[in-house]
């Protein structure tokens, strides 16, 4: 009997190692799968690619199998398995974070159905990250606050967030969302007291500039014809081939007049960009236009006159510092410490331009020229250039004071150095004359005033001062008293986040503003408060706590915008029937999925093996 059971496990051993190299083979064949599914869904290509890829390693020499596993339903079940593994490893960081915030917006995708995104902002190990909670549907009723306020509640508890350690919310300032009575952050704020709601800076900048726009005849008027520009030439692929064969032989850019679009935050400055840069091109090629088409004689009528050759110059001047404004509020890690200090600047340099023209308002007097009976716009031709108009931007910029003679000659020999001939007669009535003088210090004036409203941030942003590193060096008072009452305030409002009592934390304050001095006074806030987290932790447990509270806090709802881009590159109008689920599971490996190097495809492996039984490994 002892004989016959051993003879039987030798006869098992040599199955039992056939049937786990067999399982280590169809192990080895599913990760090829699983890599090849991951970077279609990082490249963001159709599920389609599958076969083409696989067929495409055989080629290359990788023993691959491509006849299973290649259907689109098979796809989506590798990359769901992937999506998972990275949203573990985010809601791990998110609550290792302890705090975060929410990033809120709602939009209608390709499909025409209404939906809202939310991402997480909290503190991983290397300062601030954002993550994809999710891309949900409204699948009923309206985006009203109580219907999204509902998905979100729904989604933080599905993922295990704890609702009470959310400490921020931004969103795009729309009335369902900062309703005083009854909006998304009201209500939020019953469920997690400390909530602070902040309206994002990007599209404060935008309203600033455009409601400035409208607010005076002459822009609001500019505006609608730089919109007739681009709408004349986008309507007829036969006025953009005439357009693209006379800035040809004009030797000019082949540029392309954009859109003067409401929610997009450059649009304006891109625009007015174009038709400076292809001027002499636009008006000869309405010129001839005129000849047989109303639109485009009373169109030529209107960009002939000199009051918009001068507030083309004019914005030339402006817009790009609201430009610059706008990208600086658009990178991922903004905290509010970094707000006021670009507004200021900006404010200020836009005031420059009143006491001291800008670059393109001087050239003005260079190019519009009296010629025998007629007043010409004769412009030389390096002023379509991109490097000329940067160069123009850059010095608006680098201005620390010039006189009109030194501005007078600069121009005068750029002048001399090209060719000027490209000239159109304009239209110089007397009562335009003036146009600059009238317009500038309105406009400059409007700008300055919508965003000096626009950025006064709530009692606990501004209270979140006392805790940056600039702030506490700069101070004139005695340090000691420095930001104690406005700190005071911020450990009430935060005290459920802290350990600590009032006199414990008060402290730790005073410690920490002398290491401030002592060693970080160049920090920036989320700098220190790495810092502070890493060496101090044991020391300032509570102000490191707030540190976090008040770094963790979005200024800006970006980050949905880019959603939405990922969202309808994904979801086209060739795709429009793609299920939520999917949709954010390609979302997730877009945005959050690391380099495929670095991704652990064997946790993936597991996941994808628990969810059915696998023919692969049946046989």
């Amino acid at each position: 009997m002892t004989a016959i059971t051993r003879s039987q496990l030798k006869a098992q051993k040599p199955i039992q190692t056939l049937a786990a190299k067999k399982i280590e083979k169809d192990d080895d064949t599913v990760l090829t799968y699983l890599k090849t599914a991951y970077h279609i869904a990082k490249r963001e290509l159709p599920k389609e690619e599958m076969k083409h890829q696989l067929e495409f390693l055989n080629a290359v020499g990788c023993d691959v199998p491509c006849n299973s596993y290649t259907s689109c339903q098979s796809v989506t079940e590798f990359q769901s398995a992937l999506a998972d593994v990275i949203l573990e490893d985010k809601l791990s960081s998110i609550r290792k974070s302890g705090l975060f915030s929410l990033v809120l917006d709602e939009s209608t995708d390709n499909a025409n159905h209404k939906r809202v995104i939310m991402y997480a902002q909290y503190v991983g190990d290397n300062g601030l990250d954002y993550s994809l909670l999710s891309n949900k549907q409204i699948e009923s009723g309206s985006a009203s606050a109580d219907n999204i306020v509902s998905m979100v509640v729904d989604e933080l508890k599905s993922k295990g967030l704890d609702i009470t350690k959310m400490v921020g919310i931004s969103t795009d300032g729309a009335s369902v969302m900062t309703g005083r009575k009854n909006g998304v952050v009201v209500q939020l704020r019953r469920l997690s007291p400390t909530l602070v709601g902040t309206h994002c800076a990007a599209h404060r900048t935008a309203l600033a500039a455009s409601q400035a726009a409208k607010q005076i005849d002459e822009m609001e008027h500019y505006s609608r014809t730089v919109s007739n520009v681009f709408r004349y030439f986008s309507n007829s692929a036969l006025r953009s081939n005439r357009l693209r064969e006379i800035q040809s032989i004009l030797d000019l850019p082949q540029l392309k007049f954009s859109e003067v679009h409401s929610v997009r935050w450059l649009s304006m400055e891109n625009a007015v960009t174009a038709v400076y840069r292809s001027y002499p091109a636009l008006c000869m090629c309405l010129e001839r236009d005129a000849i047989k088409d109303p639109g485009a004689k009373g169109l030529y009528k209107e960009v002939r006159q000199y009051k918009f050759i001068a507030l083309t110059h004019l914005m030339m001047d402006i817009l790009p510092f609201m430009g610059r404004l706008s990208k600086s509020f658009q990178k991922t890690e903004l905290d509010f410490s970094s707000i006021g200090p670009v507004v200021n600047s900006t404010c200020a340099s836009l005031k420059d331009l009143i006491e001291c023209e800008g670059v393109f308002v001087d050239k003005i007097s260079l190019f519009v020229q009296q010629k025998d009976e007629s007043v010409v716009y004769a412009r030389p031709v390096n002023e379509s250039d991109c490097k000329s108009v940067s160069a123009g931007i850059e010095r608006n910029v680098e201005f620390e004071g010039f006189s009109d003679d030194e501005c007078n000659e600069s121009m005068s020999n750029e002048q001399n150095e090209s060719q000027c001939d490209l000239s159109t007669e304009i239209h110089y009535y007397e009562q335009q004359k003036n146009v600059i003088e009238k317009v500038l210090p309105q406009y400059v004036n409007k700008i300055v005033q919508n965003l000096e409203d626009r950025f006064q941030d709530g009692d606990i942003v501004d209270k979140m001062q006392v805790l940056v590193p600039s702030s506490i060096s700069s101070t004139e008072s005695a340090i000691s008293k420095y930001g104690v009452e406005e700190f005071k305030g911020l450990v009430d409002h935060f005290s459920c986040h802290i350990e600590g009592g009032l006199e414990t934390c008060l402290s730790e304050y005073q410690h920490y503003k002398r290491l401030v001095l002592g060693n970080f006074k160049n920090h920036s806030l989320k700098e220190v408060m790495l810092t502070v987290g890493n060496k101090y932790l044991d020391m300032l447990p509570n102000v490191y706590a707030l540190l976090k509270c008040c770094a963790v806090i979005p200024m800006t709802s970006v980050q949905c915008e880019r959603g939405f881009s990922t969202q309808n590159r994904l979801k086209s109008k060739f795709r429009s029937s793609m299920k939520s689920q999917t949709l954010d599971d390609l979302m997730r490996i877009s945005e959050d999925g690391p380099e495929l190097k670095n991704f652990d495809f064997g946790r993936a492996l597991q996941k994808w093996k628990v969810q059915k039984i696998r023919k692969i490994y049946q046989h």
